[in-house]
C-alpha cells in the first residue's frame, strides 16, 4: 500500500506542475492586438530572468508536491483500509469491516459490497460452526449408548438378552437415518441433489398421503381432513421428493396435535403458483420460535427427545427441498397453544 500511496503522489504532483506551468505560462504571453482580433506574442517574458525563472519553479513544485501528496492520500486511505480488512478477514478475523466515508460513489459502494461480503462469511462460519456442534451433540449420544452397552456385554457384566438388542438396533436406526438426513439435507442446499422432475398430479399425491397419514391420526385420537385437489392443475416436480415434503410436514403437525385435535389440507391455486396449507390445533408455536423453525436440529419444545421429537432435521429437509423446487415455505402461529399454520407454494412450472 505504500507504493500505491507514492504512485498516486508522483502521478498527481506531475500532474498538477504540468497544469500549473501552462497556467503561469499563459499569464506571461504578450497579448497584441492584429485585425482577426487578440494574439499572443511568440516571444515570452516568463524566463527573461534566470533568478525569477527558479523562484518561478520551485514555487511551482512545491505547490504541485503538496496538491499532489493531499489527493493522493484521499484516494488512497479507502484501498488502504480495504487492504488491511481483507488480510484480516484472511487471518480469520471475520468481524472486519471498513468505514462507508462519502470519498465516491465507486469508493462506497466498494466499501458496502466488502461488508456486505465479510458479514456473509461471518454469517456461513457461524452456521458451519453451529451444525458441527449440533451433530457432534446428535451422534454423542447414540454412539455413547451402543459403546456403553457392547463394552459390558463383552465384560459379560450385561446380558444381551432380545430386549436389548432391538435397543441397540434402533440406536443404530437412528444413526443410519442421520447421516442420511444431513447427506440429503447438504446436497438440497447446495442445490446439488438430482431431481426426477416429472407432471404431478396432486390429487392422486394427497389421497396417496391420506390414506397413510389418516390411520396414524385416528390412533391418536386427531381428526384429519384432506380438501378436494381434483381442481387444481398438474405440477412440474419430482413426486418422490414432494412426498418427503408433505409426509415430514404431517408427521410434524400428528406429532405436535394432541388428541382431540384437527389436522386439515387445504390448495389453492395463485397465479403460476400453487399454495398448499397444513393447519393443526396443536401446541402451536411461540413467537420467539417462528424465526428459527427450519433451522436444522431446532426444537421449540427442549423437553423432547430425539426419541419424542425426531431428529430435528426434517423441517429443515422440507425448507430445503421446497427451495430447490423453486418454491417457499412458511409458518405461521398465533402463539402456544394456539395451533400453527405451514403453507407451501411452489410454482407450477420450473424455471430453467
Amino acid at each position: 500500500m505504500n507504493r500505491l500511496w507514492i504512485r498516486f503522489s508522483v502521478i498527481i504532483s506531475s500532474l498538477s506542475l504540468v497544469i500549473i506551468m501552462l497556467w503561469v505560462a499563459i499569464e506571461r504571453l504578450d497579448p497584441v492586438v492584429s485585425r482577426d482580433g487578440f494574439s499572443f506574442d511568440s516571444d515570452l517574458r516568463l524566463y527573461a530572468l534566470p533568478g525569477e525563472l527558479a523562484e518561478t519553479m520551485i514555487l511551482v513544485g512545491t505547490i504541485a508536491v503538496i496538491l499532489g501528496v493531499w489527493l493522493s492520500r484521499g484516494l488512497s486511505a479507502p484501498i488502504v483500509a480495504l487492504s488491511k480488512a481483507a488480510k484480516q478477514i484472511g487471518s480469520g478475523d471475520l468481524q472486519q469491516r471498513v468505514p462507508v466515508q462519502n470519498h465516491s460513489q465507486e469508493l462506497d459502494d466498494l466499501a458496502r459490497s466488502f461488508n456486505r461480503m465479510a458479514a456473509d462469511l461471518e454469517n456461513a462460519d457461524m452456521l458451519r460452526k453451529n451444525m458441527l456442534a449440533d451433530i457432534s451433540h446428535e451422534l454423542r449420544t447414540p454412539l455413547t449408548v451402543l459403546s456403553g452397552q457392547l463394552h459390558a456385554a463383552l465384560d459379560k457384566v450385561y446380558a444381551l438378552d432380545e430386549e436389548k438388542l432391538a435397543n441397540l438396533y434402533g440406536q443404530t436406526q437412528h444413526l443410519i437415518h442421520l447421516v442420511e438426513d444431513l447427506r440429503l439435507l447438504a446436497q438440497a442446499e447446495a442445490h446439488q441433489l438430482p431431481l426426477a422432475i416429472d407432471s404431478v398430479n396432486l390429487a392422486d399425491l394427497w389421497r396417496e398421503l391420506a390414506a397413510n397419514f389418516s390411520l396414524v391420526a385416528q390412533e391418536k385420537g386427531i381428526r384429519f381432513r384432506v380438501d378436494t385437489m381434483d381442481q387444481l392443475p398438474r405440477l412440474s416436480a419430482d413426486p418422490g421428493r414432494l412426498r418427503q415434503v408433505f409426509s415430514n410436514l404431517l408427521a410434524n403437525a400428528i406429532r405436535h396435535t394432541p388428541p382431540g385435535g384437527e389436522i386439515v389440507v387445504s390448495s389453492a391455486s395463485e397465479g403460476e403458483q400453487i399454495a398448499l396449507t397444513i393447519r393443526d390445533t396443536g401446541e402451536g408455536i411461540a413467537p420467539e420460535d417462528l424465526p428459527h423453525m427450519f433451522d436444522r436440529f431446532y426444537r421449540a419444545d427442549t423437553s423432547r427427545t430425539r426419541d419424542t421429537g425426531g431428529s430435528g432435521l426434517g423441517l429443515a429437509i422440507v425448507k430445503a427441498l421446497v427451495e430447490i423446487h423453486q418454491g417457499k415455505v412458511l409458518a405461521e402461529s398465533a402463539g402456544r397453544n394456539k395451533g400453527s399454520t405451514i403453507t407451501v407454494r411452489l410454482p407450477m412450472v420450473l424455471k430453467s
